[in-house]
């Protein structure tokens, strides 16, 4: 993958989708969410998709379907494929995904592609064919490219647009819009697995590091802030939770007790330095190897500490 690695999976983004697909059209198409009746919104499998050409299986990340509010209710297709970056073979693909569920469905398709790194310029775009210098076919599609929009005119739309501004362009005060994003977060009525999901988005896509990290912890240990200190806590010990329970699923793979318990302190290790990554902007020189060095509990108090330190000097891990 061509440019910054993205850290978080596209298949959590397929799930936050699937949970706030109302507030993403609202969002970035909010004439065609107006004319929708979300009451009627139903997500469709995706096993239609075994039956592309040249015998590829293919899952649609996203496929829903509702009734149209104007006049005589009609239904019609929400299509939304979640793509790292452009590709040169994607317009293609998105044509080929749009005449399979069209065939399948006999339903008219409103197609969307939402691009995590740089896309193409413009909200729409095309996919064309041409035979003996004639143009046969003309397809359209929408495009949303996060990494083209301005953060600060999202962070304080919605929950989800709070969450995505994380991998918009960001101003210079990246203390204050890390803040607002997890403010909006924290404080919405969501439940807590969106509100984890949406968190781990900006906490993973976001990183700040030197001056800014060190501001932003000031920041948000005012008492105005106290629902970010708490979210923030939760996400923490859910990576924590997820790191053991991913080293206990390795250990159990080997079948011994000596598997199992190298199988912890791999995650353990695994968690520490997605941790620092996160907080301080990338893993310094030779912390990986002293991580890859300690033991349980000296892993075990690195990770109880980490939250709260504002330097990787507190945490005994400076050059």
């Amino acid at each position: 993958m061509s440019g910054r690695q993205i850290l978080h999976s596209e298949r959590s983004y397929k799930t936050i989708l699937e949970g706030l697909l109302r507030d993403f059209l609202e969002l970035f198409f909010p004439d065609e969410a107006a004319r929708l009746d979300f009451d009627t919104l139903r997500f469709l499998g995706k096993e239609v998709f075994a039956n592309v050409p040249e015998g590829e299986v293919r899952e649609a990340d996203v496929v829903a379907r509702l009734e149209t509010k104007d006049g005589e209710p009609e239904l019609v297709l929400i299509h939304v494929e979640v793509q790292a970056e452009h590709r040169g073979d994607f317009p293609r693909r998105m044509f080929e995904y749009y005449a399979v569920l069209r065939l399948h469905y006999h339903l008219p398709v409103f197609p969307i592609v939402l691009y995590l790194q740089a896309g193409p310029h413009g909200r729409l775009a095309e996919y064309r064919e041409e035979l003996f210098g004639r143009e046969l076919l003309s397809f359209h599609y929408h495009s949303v490219a996060l990494a083209r929009l301005p953060a600060e005119e999202y962070v304080g739309t919605s929950p989800l647009g709070a969450a995505l501004s994380a991998l918009m362009k960001k101003g210079r005060d990246r203390a204050a819009l890390m803040a607002s994003m997890l403010q909006r977060v924290a404080t919405s009525g969501l439940n807590d697995a969106l509100k984890y999901l949406l968190v781990n988005v900006i906490k993973t896509e976001f990183v700040l590091s030197g001056e800014d990290s060190e501001r932003y912890r000031l920041l948000v240990s005012r008492k105005e802030f106290r629902a970010v200190q708490e979210v923030e806590l939760t996400w923490a010990d859910k990576l924590i939770e997820q790191g053991r329970l991913e080293g206990l699923e390795k250990g159990l793979e080997k079948g011994l007790e000596q598997g199992r318990e190298a199988g912890v302190l791999e995650g353990k290790r695994k968690t520490l330095l997605r941790l620092i990554s996160a907080k301080f902007g990338g893993i310094p020189e030779g912390v990986t190897a002293r991580a890859e060095a300690m033991l349980g509990p000296e892993l075990d108090s690195l990770l109880d500490r980490i939250l709260t330190a504002a330097t990787l000097r507190e945490l005994g891990l400076d050059e």
